[in-house]
């Protein structure tokens, strides 16, 4: 049977592919407008930095050696060498994630560590390219020109845009799609969270229905892509139906899909793919430390450990005799906490309350002032005066770090928490004691006690999946800012 031709339009033209929609229609569309204006002006911003910065070495140069600085001259020079130079360095910001969205994009340090790899490219380059150089200045001098001038325009950059965006109101508008229980705690986290993105504003929530029910009516009511930017599907997708009739009509509505998972799916190990037959699989893979991982990580604790120990160790010793002469109490407080693995230890703390603090506690739960599993009071009546000064810096978790420098704790990792606090998890909580407790975490730069218990979880188990030195090393750097700031602390 011959087959039929293919559909066409009064115009002559073979109809659209359903699965084809304008580039920038919908939602989606502004979005790729607001990202592509967004990298055009980083690139011009670079190589802009980057003609300043090679300006500047050349004219540092003719300065150094009394020679007349002549513009005309300079760029003589400097227009043989901008090509190639401003090529590799955009190509290379490209490859380390320089002209993702905002809240994605690495800060100083990628800026740092972006332009030495292409002052290295440009110098091998050139090298190749039998380029006659009798001295390497102005590789070394353009290297650090450009990383100031590039952070200080990017810095600019961010702090115009941001504010623009703040006075102008631009929000993503989202609508939440999932059971109640998951959907609240994601838009209270959405809403109150701070950072170098657009921030969030909830517009709907609803759950995940599909046909003609009241449910689904109303949940494609809300799908206006006018009011909507983009939809979020908290949790597991049980009724696969529902879901793809979702996400068809998001997408013929030019609307994104994202996915918020759950504190046991940010846990449920990271994928990688599978060749096989048919259907396609994807290997599990554990997000605990094993091998170099771990042997890394504790290498690091114990040499940061020991030097800080030796460095604070002055402060120490007059926090200790502050504490011993309030009310000669003894100058250490062991808390019992649960470690790695579910196991009890002892946690070092200068001591900041009475010394019938525990006795107490029993009697102060109804002024409890945390969700979930913690216990926290703002103005705890047990704390002394020489204690609220050394929490209020966190003076008073610094013997930690013999715990760190013992193997019980981590510089990093987190929170351990009291006994009292354990008993109340449920068992996908103490799934956080894969990893060893840290002194501070994600939770303690995020907002501390501003944020809900579902929220500290969250970030924790965040925290064992996506592990790093150089994520630890982010998290020690901002938590000395946030120390000061005294932000979120009780």
């Amino acid at each position: 049977m011959a087959s039929r031709p293919a559909p066409r339009d009064t115009s002559g033209r073979v109809r659209r592919d359903v699965r084809f929609l304008p580039l920038l229609a919908g939602p989606a569309g502004s979005a790729r407008t607001r990202r592509i204006l967004s990298v055009g002006c980083l690139a011009v911003m670079d190589v802009t930095a980057l003609f300043l910065a090679l300006y500047a070495a050349f004219a540092l140069k003719l300065f150094v050696q009394d020679a007349p600085v002549s513009s005309g001259a300079i760029w003589a020079v400097e227009q043989r060498a901008l090509p190639i130079a401003a090529a590799t360095l955009v190509l290379v910001f490209a490859k380390n994630r320089l002209y993702s969205p905002r809240e994605q994009r690495p800060g100083s340090v990628g800026v740092l560590s972006s332009v030495t790899v292409a002052t290295l490219v440009v110098l091998v380059l050139v090298q190749i390219g039998g380029w006659q150089t009798d001295t390497y200045y102005i590789f070394y001098s353009s290297w650090i020109f450009t990383t100031l001038m590039v952070i200080a325009l990017r810095t600019s950059y961010d702090s115009v845009t941001a504010l623009a965006l703040e006075r102008l109101d631009v929000q993503r508008r989202a609508v939440l799609i999932g059971p109640p229980a998951m959907v609240d705690p994601v838009a209270r986290t959405l809403e109150r969270s701070t950072g170098r993105g657009i921030p969030y504003r909830i517009v709907d929530q609803h759950e995940l229905a599909s046909g003609e029910t009241d449910a689904a009516v109303a949940m494609r009511t809300a799908l206006d892509p006018a009011g909507v930017d983009e939809v979020i599907l908290v949790g597991s997708l049980s009724d696969d139906a529902a879901a793809l009739d979702l996400i068809e009509l998001c997408r013929r509505r030019a609307i994104p899909v994202r996915f918020a998972p759950t504190s046991v799916e940010l846990l449920s190990h990271s994928l990688q793919a599978l060749p096989t037959r048919g259907i396609p699989l994807f290997t599990l893979h554990p997000p605990v430390l094993t091998g170099v991982a771990f042997l890394g990580k504790r290498l690091f604790d114990i040499v940061v450990a020991t030097l800080l120990l030796v460095l604070i160790s002055p402060i120490l010793v007059v926090a200790a005799l502050a504490v011993k002469l309030a009310d000669r109490g003894p100058v250490l407080h062991g808390s019992r906490r649960v470690g790695v693995e579910e196991t009890e230890f002892t946690c070092l703390k200068l001591r900041t309350m009475r010394t019938d603090a525990e006795e107490l506690q029993p009697d102060l739960e109804h002024k409890n002032e945390a969700d979930g599993a913690l216990f926290k009071i703002r103005d705890d009546p047990r704390v002394t005066g020489v204690g609220r000064v050394l929490r209020r810096f966190s003076i008073d978790e610094l013997p930690q770090l013999i715990n760190v420098i013992r193997g019980e704790m981590s510089l990093v990792g987190p929170r351990p928490l009291p006994l009292r606090d354990y008993q109340m998890l449920d068992e996908r909580q103490k799934k956080r004691y894969l990893v060893l407790p840290g002194m501070t975490g994600l939770w303690q730069v995020s907002g501390r006690a501003d944020l809900s218990f579902e929220e500290l979880i969250r970030l924790d188990f965040h925290y064992v999946e996506s592990w790093s030195i150089w994520l630890d090393l982010v998290i020690i750097a901002r938590t000395i800012p946030v120390v000061f700031s005294r932000k979120g602390a009780f």
